[in-house]
């Protein structure tokens, strides 16, 4: 079933059942980072429903308890992580609709979902069809279709628009990410700084990539949160990476970037508006910021790899070991 369809589906089983009251985000890892857009532009945009975003695992452990038959849970994980299948279970058993977002069409998680949505997924993914943007889709047709929601169009429009904006960030950040892994393939700690949606791009840079990927200690941090504590560790050597949003948090991202000009040295500005975001709606281009930034500070990572001569796919426990 396409996106619209199944929202249109579910919408029409819940106003049998009192109408939709809740929507959970859950995944692990990459992945939870990944739908975290569709949380907050609900979050954000909705007016006559909640929602929250779970780890996997705590989701099945500490079970909401308003979890039911009045509730939408979008699940997330490009094979079959057990924890998520598990969430996707225990939700379907609680009366919840869930949307199982997957990689591929035969995962447990495609098989186990009420409505399994593939993503575009591996090297030659085509971006508008990935998971960031597919949970985008899902959140904007669920605003539109129970709330009528007014940017609804301008949402639309952006998707077209979101394979060339990459294709032309990824260019644009080359000689960004030479510079960055000359000088810092040695550090082994570094702060990743961003708010709103583009919080779960910090998230995405430090544990998925630097963590994960090149086993350097990494801190994801909040700009808003900066100065309530971790500022006060800031100084002329650390490295700092600071993504700079476009929409309504750009502010706090500004009020960091004024700070760190003035103490410290060693910083990397990744602005939205230098990646080329401006072409979509003001309305919706907030929520494209991941999108289109997951994808950039991955290369600047990937570039490190290579002058490291660490593969982005080494691992020392990840799927060796038991855990």
């Amino acid at each position: 079933m396409e996106i619209k369809d199944i929202i249109s589906d579910i919408r029409s089983k819940l106003k049998e059942n009192g109408g939709l009251k809740h929507i959970y985000f859950v995944a692990c890892g990459g992945s939870q980072a990944a739908i975290f857009s569709g949380h907050y532009l609900i979050q954000k945009e909705a007016r006559t429903f909640g929602t929250s975003i779970y780890n996997s695992s705590e989701f099945v452990h500490a079970t909401p308890a308003m979890l039911d038959e009045q509730c939408i849970v979008v699940l997330c994980s490009l094979k079959a992580t057990a924890e998520t299948v598990q969430a996707v279970q225990l939700a379907n058993e609680r009366g919840a609709y869930t949307i199982a977002m997957t990689g591929f069409p035969t995962t447990e998680m495609a098989t186990n979902g009420m409505y399994p949505v593939v993503y575009s997924n591996g090297e030659q993914q085509v971006y508008s069809q990935g998971n960031q943007s597919s949970v985008l889709r899902i959140s904007f047709e669920i605003l539109h279709q129970f709330e009528g929601y007014a940017h609804y169009q301008a949402a639309l429009e952006a998707f077209t628009k979101v394979d060339s904006i990459v294709a032309s960030a990824r260019t644009y950040i080359k000689r960004i990410a030479s510079r960055f892994a000359d000088e810092y393939k040695d550090d082994e700690i570094f702060y990743v700084m961003a708010s709103g949606p583009a919080y779960s791009t910090a998230y995405t840079m430090a544990y998925c990539h630097f963590m994960e990927m090149q086993w350097k200690h990494a801190v994801p941090m909040h700009s808003g949160e900066y100065f309530h504590g971790p500022f006060e560790t800031t100084d002329k050597n650390i490295p700092i990476i600071l993504f700079v949003s476009e929409g309504a948090t750009r502010p706090l991202d500004e009020r960091a970037l004024t700070f760190l000009t003035r103490y410290a040295q060693r910083v990397t500005v990744i602005d939205a508006k230098e990646l080329g975001i401006n072409i979509i709606d003001d309305s919706v281009a907030e929520y494209f910021l991941s999108v289109i930034m997951i994808p950039v500070e991955r290369d600047i990572v990937s570039r490190m790899a290579e002058i490291r001569n660490h593969s982005m796919n080494m691992r020392r426990y990840m799927w060796k070991v038991e855990y």
